[in-house]
């Protein structure tokens, strides 16, 4: 009789997050040879015999099939074999972005133990603040919650990133602000931020001195994409100067803590002024993706005409 324990269903963008899941869930599986597979070249006998072969000495087994969703064939016959796999073989299924409107995935709801694992976003800050505290405490790390929210105002909600950000944390004697800004690499968009606030000073020498080191590490579209989402969280507060950052925070879904960065400059703009800003970046982006120049230049336009408005 089939067991619903036999099969797991692992999927979402956040790989961190389900390799520590899958990690955790191989250790209670028990089984001391994990089985992976290729799954890029597997064919859909090969599927048919791992998965349904009983052991003659009921040998438990545990296979981990990743990316199995790109191999088309033999991702619609894991739907037709879902609720027949052997029950000597725990099955954990990996996939970054199944399709949900295909059979297979609909038959692993019925079948399987699933669990989603989305990358979090700006909305999930409590989330992420709530987990780094917990993965420090549990690593010894006495983060305070004001040195978690500093770590994520660092490096974002990024799972993999916080958790990179912890073990650098975990090597610093004193957790004070100076040292834990001196022991991250900040996120890019912090960067992206820093370029964005310097340009509103009309600072152009500084402006065109951060591109030059921008350049040597990020890319140039997001960069841009990055400057256009700052510059519309800047608008919102321009727009709706009477309203706190924390309540433009949670219509938009940005996080607080850059609203708060932003609002002196929001306050300081004319709607025109903010208009016309908005209009600029809507013309770059039009070159970006109509124009064959280094779009690091149209970047470097963008910026001196904001500083220049």
């Amino acid at each position: 009789m089939y067991n619903r324990e036999v099969i797991y269903f692992l999927s979402g963008e956040n790989w961190y997050g389900r390799a520590l899941v899958l990690k955790a869930l191989l250790k209670k599986v028990g089984v001391e040879t994990i089985e992976r597979p290729d799954t890029s070249k597997m064919e859909v006998s090969e599927l048919y015999d791992m998965l349904q072969a009983q052991s003659l000495f009921s040998e438990k087994r545990c296979i981990v099939l990743s990316g199995l969703s790109d191999n088309k064939l033999v991702w619609e016959a894991m739907g037709n074999i879902a609720g027949t796999v052997s029950s000597d073989i725990t099955l954990i299924i990996v996939e970054d972005k199944p399709d949900k409107r295909t059979k297979t995935y609909k038959t692993l709801q019925k079948y399987a133990e699933t669990e989603e694992f989305p990358l979090w976003t700006p909305r999930d800050t409590p989330k992420a603040t709530e987990w780094l505290i917990a993965a420090a405490k549990a690593q010894d790390v006495p983060l305070k919650t004001r040195d978690a929210k500093q770590v994520i105002e660092l490096v974002g909600v990024d799972q993999a990133r916080l958790a990179k950000a912890l073990e650098k944390l975990r090597l610093v004697s004193e957790l004070t602000p100076e040292a834990i800004a001196a022991s991250i690499d900040r996120e890019p968009s912090d960067n992206v931020f820093s370029l964005l606030e310097t340009a509103l000073k009309g600072d152009v020498v500084s402006v065109q001195a951060s591109l030059v080191t921008l350049r040597q590490t990020e890319d140039a579209y997001r960069v841009f994409g990055l400057l256009s989402s700052q510059l519309l969280q800047l608008a919102a507060l321009a727009y709706q100067k009477e309203v706190s950052p924390g309540e433009v925070a949670k219509q938009i879904g940005a996080p607080p803590f850059v609203l708060t960065k932003l609002r002196p400059f929001a306050q300081r703009l004319s709607e025109h002024e903010m208009t016309a800003m908005l209009e600029l970046a809507a013309g770059t982006d039009m070159k970006m993706k109509s124009v064959a120049i280094d779009p690091w230049l149209l970047v470097e336009e963008l910026l001196i005409k904001i500083t220049r408005r």
